[in-house]
Protein backbone atom coordinates (compact mmCIF):
# COMPACT_ATOMS: atom_id res chain seq x y z
CA UNK A 1 0.00 0.00 0.00
CA UNK A 2 2.99 2.23 0.88
CA UNK A 3 4.45 1.62 -2.76
CA UNK A 4 1.40 2.19 -4.06
CA UNK A 5 1.05 5.73 -2.41
CA UNK A 6 4.94 6.76 -2.97
CA UNK A 7 4.31 5.81 -7.28
CA UNK A 8 1.14 8.16 -7.52
CA UNK A 9 2.26 10.42 -5.43
CA UNK A 10 5.47 10.69 -8.30
CA UNK A 11 2.97 10.62 -10.64
CA UNK A 12 1.48 13.49 -9.61
CA UNK A 13 4.55 15.97 -9.43
CA UNK A 14 5.39 14.25 -12.80
CA UNK A 15 1.85 15.68 -14.12
CA UNK A 16 2.18 18.73 -12.44
CA UNK A 17 6.14 19.28 -13.89
CA UNK A 18 4.32 18.22 -17.63
CA UNK A 19 1.74 20.72 -17.13
CA UNK A 20 3.78 23.54 -16.22
CA UNK A 21 6.54 22.59 -19.38
CA UNK A 22 3.05 22.98 -21.71
CA UNK A 23 2.53 26.00 -20.52
CA UNK A 24 6.29 27.23 -20.80
CA UNK A 25 6.44 29.93 -22.87
CA UNK A 26 7.94 29.63 -26.49
CA UNK A 27 9.85 32.59 -26.13
CA UNK A 28 11.84 34.16 -23.49
CA UNK A 29 12.24 37.28 -24.82
CA UNK A 30 9.33 39.34 -27.10
CA UNK A 31 9.24 42.76 -28.14
CA UNK A 32 6.11 44.58 -27.64
CA UNK A 33 5.15 47.84 -29.73
CA UNK A 34 3.24 50.11 -27.66
CA UNK A 35 1.90 53.70 -27.98
CA UNK A 36 3.78 56.05 -25.57
CA UNK A 37 0.01 56.42 -23.98
CA UNK A 38 -1.25 56.62 -20.61
CA UNK A 39 -4.78 55.52 -21.76
CA UNK A 40 -2.98 52.65 -24.61
CA UNK A 41 -0.19 51.08 -22.76
CA UNK A 42 0.08 51.75 -18.37
CA UNK A 43 -0.57 48.02 -17.54
CA UNK A 44 2.80 47.45 -19.86
CA UNK A 45 5.02 49.98 -18.03
CA UNK A 46 3.48 48.50 -15.02
CA UNK A 47 4.14 45.16 -15.21
CA UNK A 48 7.86 46.05 -16.59
CA UNK A 49 8.74 48.22 -14.00
CA UNK A 50 7.39 45.88 -11.24
CA UNK A 51 8.92 42.64 -12.85
CA UNK A 52 5.57 40.92 -13.85
CA UNK A 53 6.55 39.60 -17.11
CA UNK A 54 9.64 37.98 -15.02
CA UNK A 55 7.44 36.49 -12.77
CA UNK A 56 6.04 34.60 -15.65
CA UNK A 57 9.06 33.30 -17.25
CA UNK A 58 9.49 36.09 -20.65
CA UNK A 59 11.40 38.99 -21.18
CA UNK A 60 8.82 41.59 -22.85
CA UNK A 61 11.47 44.65 -24.25
CA UNK A 62 9.30 48.10 -24.89
CA UNK A 63 9.25 49.21 -28.33
CA UNK A 64 8.29 52.71 -27.36
CA UNK A 65 6.17 55.29 -30.71
CA UNK A 66 4.42 58.04 -30.52
CA UNK A 67 1.64 58.21 -33.01
CA UNK A 68 -0.93 55.80 -33.00
CA UNK A 69 -2.12 55.79 -36.61
CA UNK A 70 1.76 54.66 -37.57
CA UNK A 71 0.92 51.54 -36.64
CA UNK A 72 -1.06 50.35 -40.03
CA UNK A 73 1.85 51.28 -42.35
CA UNK A 74 4.63 49.51 -39.67
CA UNK A 75 2.15 46.48 -39.31
CA UNK A 76 1.93 45.87 -42.72
CA UNK A 77 5.97 44.94 -42.90
CA UNK A 78 5.44 42.11 -40.82
CA UNK A 79 7.57 42.72 -38.22
CA UNK A 80 5.28 43.57 -35.67
CA UNK A 81 3.50 40.69 -33.34
CA UNK A 82 2.54 42.10 -30.22
CA UNK A 83 1.22 45.20 -28.96
CA UNK A 84 -1.52 47.50 -28.04
CA UNK A 85 -4.24 49.53 -30.15
CA UNK A 86 -7.72 50.57 -30.63
CA UNK A 87 -10.34 50.09 -32.72
CA UNK A 88 -9.03 53.15 -35.15
CA UNK A 89 -5.64 51.50 -35.91
CA UNK A 90 -6.56 47.37 -36.11
CA UNK A 91 -9.73 47.80 -38.21
CA UNK A 92 -7.74 49.27 -41.41
CA UNK A 93 -4.93 46.17 -40.55
CA UNK A 94 -7.57 43.97 -40.68
CA UNK A 95 -9.80 45.57 -43.60
CA UNK A 96 -6.56 45.42 -46.18
CA UNK A 97 -6.65 41.70 -45.05
CA UNK A 98 -3.61 41.07 -42.79
CA UNK A 99 -4.04 39.31 -39.88
CA UNK A 100 -4.10 41.35 -36.45
CA UNK A 101 -6.47 40.05 -33.44
CA UNK A 102 -7.37 41.74 -30.01
CA UNK A 103 -6.60 39.26 -27.35
CA UNK A 104 -7.41 40.85 -24.60
CA UNK A 105 -9.08 44.62 -23.52
CA UNK A 106 -7.14 46.85 -21.64
CA UNK A 107 -8.71 50.08 -21.07
CA UNK A 108 -12.16 51.85 -21.60
CA UNK A 109 -11.14 55.52 -22.74
CA UNK A 110 -14.00 56.89 -23.75
CA UNK A 111 -13.73 59.94 -20.95
CA UNK A 112 -10.79 61.44 -21.70
CA UNK A 113 -12.70 62.04 -25.63
CA UNK A 114 -14.58 64.96 -24.85
CA UNK A 115 -16.31 67.93 -25.72
CA UNK A 116 -15.81 71.45 -23.93
CA UNK A 117 -17.98 74.44 -24.19
CA UNK A 118 -16.57 77.71 -24.59
CA UNK A 119 -17.65 80.90 -21.92
CA UNK A 120 -20.08 82.35 -24.60
CA UNK A 121 -21.28 78.71 -25.25
CA UNK A 122 -21.82 78.12 -21.47
CA UNK A 123 -24.32 81.17 -21.29
CA UNK A 124 -26.43 80.88 -24.28
CA UNK A 125 -26.37 77.03 -24.25
CA UNK A 126 -29.34 76.05 -22.17
CA UNK A 127 -30.35 72.37 -23.68
CA UNK A 128 -28.42 70.26 -26.49
CA UNK A 129 -30.64 71.82 -28.83
CA UNK A 130 -28.52 75.08 -28.49
CA UNK A 131 -25.30 73.35 -30.38
CA UNK A 132 -27.04 73.71 -33.66
CA UNK A 133 -26.10 76.86 -33.23
CA UNK A 134 -23.04 76.50 -32.48
CA UNK A 135 -19.13 76.41 -33.98
CA UNK A 136 -17.40 73.39 -32.69
CA UNK A 137 -13.45 73.02 -33.61
CA UNK A 138 -12.46 69.20 -34.23
CA UNK A 139 -10.03 67.49 -36.06
CA UNK A 140 -12.32 66.38 -39.01
CA UNK A 141 -12.84 62.32 -38.79
CA UNK A 142 -11.90 62.23 -35.11
CA UNK A 143 -13.64 59.60 -33.29
CA UNK A 144 -15.38 61.92 -30.71
CA UNK A 145 -17.62 62.78 -33.98
CA UNK A 146 -19.37 59.58 -32.79
CA UNK A 147 -19.97 60.28 -29.27
CA UNK A 148 -21.71 63.66 -30.55
CA UNK A 149 -23.92 61.96 -33.09
CA UNK A 150 -24.84 59.49 -30.44
CA UNK A 151 -25.41 62.22 -28.07
CA UNK A 152 -27.53 64.13 -30.97
CA UNK A 153 -29.30 60.67 -31.33
CA UNK A 154 -30.24 60.28 -28.19
CA UNK A 155 -31.47 63.82 -27.27
CA UNK A 156 -33.27 65.17 -30.65
CA UNK A 157 -30.63 67.44 -31.97
CA UNK A 158 -29.73 67.81 -35.92
CA UNK A 159 -25.79 66.82 -35.98
CA UNK A 160 -26.36 68.40 -39.77
CA UNK A 161 -27.06 71.91 -38.63
CA UNK A 162 -24.02 71.74 -36.25
CA UNK A 163 -21.02 73.54 -37.40
CA UNK A 164 -18.10 71.98 -37.36
CA UNK A 165 -14.50 73.88 -38.01
CA UNK A 166 -11.61 71.44 -38.56
CA UNK A 167 -8.94 72.36 -36.05
CA UNK A 168 -6.24 70.10 -34.58
CA UNK A 169 -6.53 70.19 -30.68
CA UNK A 170 -3.90 72.47 -29.93
CA UNK A 171 -5.28 75.24 -32.50
CA UNK A 172 -8.54 74.00 -30.85
CA UNK A 173 -7.90 75.73 -27.31
CA UNK A 174 -6.48 78.56 -28.97
CA UNK A 175 -9.32 79.38 -30.81
CA UNK A 176 -12.01 78.65 -27.97
CA UNK A 177 -9.82 81.00 -25.75
CA UNK A 178 -9.84 83.58 -28.50
CA UNK A 179 -13.55 82.79 -29.07
CA UNK A 180 -13.00 82.15 -32.65
CA UNK A 181 -15.21 78.93 -31.61
CA UNK A 182 -17.76 78.33 -29.67
CA UNK A 183 -16.63 75.04 -28.32
CA UNK A 184 -13.90 72.26 -28.33
CA UNK A 185 -14.15 68.69 -29.78
CA UNK A 186 -10.90 66.21 -29.00
CA UNK A 187 -9.26 64.41 -26.32
CA UNK A 188 -6.83 64.15 -23.28
CA UNK A 189 -4.64 66.05 -22.45
CA UNK A 190 -6.14 68.98 -24.92
CA UNK A 191 -9.58 68.94 -23.68
CA UNK A 192 -8.02 69.95 -20.12
CA UNK A 193 -6.34 72.54 -21.48
CA UNK A 194 -9.39 74.06 -22.83
CA UNK A 195 -10.55 74.29 -19.28
CA UNK A 196 -7.96 75.28 -17.45
CA UNK A 197 -6.62 77.75 -19.79
CA UNK A 198 -10.01 78.79 -21.96
CA UNK A 199 -12.35 78.77 -19.48
CA UNK A 200 -14.11 76.00 -21.13
CA UNK A 201 -16.80 73.40 -19.11
CA UNK A 202 -16.93 69.93 -20.21
CA UNK A 203 -20.48 69.32 -21.61
CA UNK A 204 -19.92 65.70 -22.06
CA UNK A 205 -17.35 63.19 -22.65
CA UNK A 206 -17.53 59.75 -24.81
CA UNK A 207 -18.94 57.50 -21.43
CA UNK A 208 -20.72 60.44 -19.19
CA UNK A 209 -22.69 63.12 -19.65
CA UNK A 210 -22.67 66.81 -17.86
CA UNK A 211 -25.38 67.92 -19.76
CA UNK A 212 -28.58 69.73 -17.15
CA UNK A 213 -31.30 67.19 -16.84
CA UNK A 214 -29.14 64.36 -18.27
CA UNK A 215 -26.45 63.55 -15.82
CA UNK A 216 -25.15 60.39 -15.70
CA UNK A 217 -23.25 57.36 -17.46
CA UNK A 218 -23.92 57.16 -21.30
CA UNK A 219 -22.56 55.01 -23.99
CA UNK A 220 -22.10 57.32 -26.79
CA UNK A 221 -18.37 56.17 -27.23
CA UNK A 222 -17.29 52.53 -27.23
CA UNK A 223 -13.70 52.85 -27.31
CA UNK A 224 -11.11 50.77 -25.67
CA UNK A 225 -7.54 49.89 -26.15
CA UNK A 226 -6.23 46.44 -26.28
CA UNK A 227 -3.34 43.70 -26.52
CA UNK A 228 -3.01 42.67 -29.96
CA UNK A 229 -1.35 39.79 -31.94
CA UNK A 230 -0.66 38.64 -35.47
CA UNK A 231 -1.67 35.16 -36.38
CA UNK A 232 1.57 34.05 -36.67
CA UNK A 233 2.16 35.16 -32.81
CA UNK A 234 -1.16 33.20 -31.88
CA UNK A 235 -0.13 30.12 -34.04
CA UNK A 236 3.42 29.42 -32.72
CA UNK A 237 3.97 31.10 -29.25
CA UNK A 238 0.45 30.89 -27.29
CA UNK A 239 2.16 30.68 -24.44
CA UNK A 240 4.11 33.39 -24.87
CA UNK A 241 0.78 35.56 -25.25
CA UNK A 242 -0.44 33.76 -22.21
CA UNK A 243 2.10 34.71 -20.12
CA UNK A 244 2.03 38.02 -21.17
CA UNK A 245 -1.35 38.62 -20.33
CA UNK A 246 -0.93 36.95 -16.62
CA UNK A 247 1.23 39.46 -16.29
CA UNK A 248 -0.82 42.35 -17.52
CA UNK A 249 -3.64 41.08 -15.31
CA UNK A 250 -2.14 41.52 -12.31
CA UNK A 251 -0.57 44.84 -13.48
CA UNK A 252 -4.54 45.85 -14.02
CA UNK A 253 -5.07 44.40 -10.25
CA UNK A 254 -2.09 47.24 -9.13
CA UNK A 255 -3.33 50.10 -11.44
CA UNK A 256 -6.64 49.76 -9.02
CA UNK A 257 -5.29 49.53 -6.19
CA UNK A 258 -2.16 51.12 -5.83
CA UNK A 259 -3.07 54.13 -7.68
CA UNK A 260 -0.47 56.78 -6.73
CA UNK A 261 2.46 54.55 -7.04
CA UNK A 262 1.31 53.50 -10.93
CA UNK A 263 0.99 56.76 -11.69
CA UNK A 264 4.50 57.55 -10.99
CA UNK A 265 5.17 54.57 -13.41
CA UNK A 266 3.14 55.69 -16.04
CA UNK A 267 4.42 59.14 -15.92
CA UNK A 268 7.99 57.87 -16.57
CA UNK A 269 7.51 55.47 -18.92
CA UNK A 270 5.10 58.03 -20.95
CA UNK A 271 7.48 61.15 -20.23
CA UNK A 272 4.95 63.06 -18.82
CA UNK A 273 4.15 64.83 -15.51
CA UNK A 274 2.76 63.23 -12.37
CA UNK A 275 -0.36 65.80 -12.66
CA UNK A 276 -1.04 64.77 -16.36
CA UNK A 277 -0.85 61.13 -15.40
CA UNK A 278 -3.15 60.88 -12.36
CA UNK A 279 -5.60 63.16 -14.36
CA UNK A 280 -5.89 61.25 -17.81
CA UNK A 281 -5.95 57.68 -15.79
CA UNK A 282 -8.57 58.58 -13.88
CA UNK A 283 -10.48 59.23 -17.02
CA UNK A 284 -9.61 55.94 -18.08
CA UNK A 285 -11.39 52.78 -16.59
CA UNK A 286 -8.73 49.66 -16.22
CA UNK A 287 -10.36 46.14 -17.07
CA UNK A 288 -9.68 43.32 -18.91
CA UNK A 289 -12.60 41.95 -18.82
CA UNK A 290 -13.85 41.27 -22.15
CA UNK A 291 -17.70 42.47 -23.04
CA UNK A 292 -20.00 42.68 -25.71
CA UNK A 293 -19.42 46.65 -25.25
CA UNK A 294 -15.77 46.03 -26.98
CA UNK A 295 -17.36 44.01 -29.80
CA UNK A 296 -20.08 46.59 -30.62
CA UNK A 297 -17.61 49.55 -29.87
CA UNK A 298 -15.21 47.60 -32.72
CA UNK A 299 -18.53 47.48 -35.07
CA UNK A 300 -19.42 51.03 -34.68
CA UNK A 301 -15.77 51.60 -36.15
CA UNK A 302 -15.87 49.78 -38.99
CA UNK A 303 -19.27 51.13 -40.15
CA UNK A 304 -17.45 54.86 -39.00
CA UNK A 305 -14.41 54.45 -40.98
CA UNK A 306 -15.91 52.96 -44.05
CA UNK A 307 -18.54 56.05 -43.98
CA UNK A 308 -15.04 57.89 -44.57
CA UNK A 309 -13.65 55.63 -46.94
CA UNK A 310 -10.85 55.39 -44.94
CA UNK A 311 -11.30 51.14 -45.36
CA UNK A 312 -12.20 49.29 -48.50
CA UNK A 313 -15.25 47.42 -47.46
CA UNK A 314 -17.15 46.74 -44.38
CA UNK A 315 -15.52 43.62 -42.43
CA UNK A 316 -16.76 41.39 -39.51
CA UNK A 317 -15.82 42.69 -36.12
CA UNK A 318 -16.10 39.49 -34.39
CA UNK A 319 -13.06 38.26 -36.87
CA UNK A 320 -10.58 40.82 -35.13
CA UNK A 321 -10.99 39.22 -31.65
CA UNK A 322 -9.51 36.11 -30.63
CA UNK A 323 -10.57 35.44 -27.04
CA UNK A 324 -9.29 31.72 -25.92
CA UNK A 325 -6.12 32.79 -24.49
CA UNK A 326 -7.79 35.25 -21.90
CA UNK A 327 -10.42 32.37 -21.38
CA UNK A 328 -7.60 30.05 -20.40
CA UNK A 329 -5.53 32.65 -18.02
CA UNK A 330 -9.00 33.63 -16.25
CA UNK A 331 -12.16 32.40 -17.69
CA UNK A 332 -13.92 35.19 -15.26
CA UNK A 333 -12.83 37.78 -17.56
CA UNK A 334 -14.20 36.51 -20.88
CA UNK A 335 -17.80 37.76 -20.90
CA UNK A 336 -18.35 37.71 -24.45
CA UNK A 337 -16.67 35.32 -26.48
CA UNK A 338 -15.84 35.32 -29.81
CA UNK A 339 -15.36 31.73 -32.33
CA UNK A 340 -12.52 33.42 -34.64
CA UNK A 341 -10.12 30.88 -36.27
CA UNK A 342 -6.75 32.00 -36.73
CA UNK A 343 -5.52 32.53 -40.55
Amino acid sequence: MRQLTVVLAALLVLGQAGGALAQRPELSEVDAWLVRDAQMSAQFAVADALGYFKEQGVKVSPRWYIAGTDLPSMWGAGNIHLGTATATMVVPIAAAGQAIYNIAPQSDIAGTQQVVLGKRAQEIVRSPKDLEKLKVGMPKGASVTMAIQAMAKDTGVDFAKIQFVNLAPPDGVTALAKGDIDAMAGWAPWVFNAVKSAGGKVYFTGNRSYIPGKEGQVDWLLVHAGVVASGKMLKENPNTLKAVLRALAKATTTINTDREATVKIVAREMKMDEGLARDIMALNVYSMEMTDKIYRGMGEFVDFLYSLNRIPQKIAPEGIFYTKLLKEVDPRLVRWESQTEVK
